[in-house]
C-alpha cells in the first residue's frame, strides 16, 4: 500500500485535491483510533484529526518519499499530540483531559474489559502508552515507531 499513498502524496504535491480525499479516506480511522486511545475525548480527536490533515496538505509542496507513508503521516500525529498535550497542560495546570466515554454497542463484559484496558493505559506514561497504541492498536512495527518517536527501537521494545 505504500506505493500506492506515495504516489497519491505526489499528486498531492501537485495540487490534486481528489488524491487527498483518497489518502484521509484511507488514513481517518487509523489516526482518529491513535488519538481516541490517547485522550477518549471525541471532541478532541476531531480537532487533532483535522490539523493532521491541514498540516499534511500544507506539508504536501515539501514532501519527499524517503520513508514509509504511514510513519510520515504518524509522526505528524506523534509531533501534533506532543504540542498540543504541553498547551493543553500549561492552560490548565493539569493532566490531559481523560473522560470516560464508551461506544454503546458493546456488550458489559466488552466495556468491563475495555474500561480496564483503558484504566491500565491512562496509568501509564505518556511515552510508553503511545507506544502500546501504535503498536497494539495501529499496528505499527518497532522500526516504525522508533522513526515516529524519535526514539531507539529498544526503548520502543521496553516500552
Amino acid at each position: 500500500m505504500s506505493e500506492r499513498e506515495i504516489k497519491l502524496m505526489l499528486r498531492i504535491r501537485q495540487g490534486d485535491s481528489r488524491a487527498f480525499e483518497e489518502l484521509y479516506q484511507l488514513y481517518r480511522g487509523p489516526l482518529a483510533t491513535f488519538f481516541h486511545r490517547l485522550c477518549r475525548n471525541q471532541a478532541r480527536v476531531d480537532d487533532l484529526l483535522q490539523e493532521v490533515f491541514l498540516r499534511l496538505w500544507k506539508a504536501a509542496p515539501r514532501y519527499e518519499p524517503s520513508a514509509k507513508f504511514s510513519t510520515y503521516l504518524f509522526r505528524i500525529a506523534h509531533n501534533l499530540w506532543i504540542n498540543d498535550s504541553r498547551k493543553k497542560r500549561e492552560s490548565t495546570g493539569d493532566q490531559i483531559d481523560r473522560p470516560k466515554e464508551m461506544p454503546p454497542d458493546h456488550s458489559l463484559e466488552t466495556r468491563e474489559t475495555q474500561k480496564l484496558i483503558e484504566s491500565a493505559l491512562d496509568r501509564l506514561p505518556e511515552g510508553e502508552k503511545e507506544c502500546i497504541i501504535l503498536s497494539h492498536y495501529n499496528g505499527l512495527k518497532y522500526r516504525e515507531i522508533s522513526e515516529i518517536m524519535e526514539i531507539p527501537v529498544g526503548t520502543v521494545k521496553s516500552r
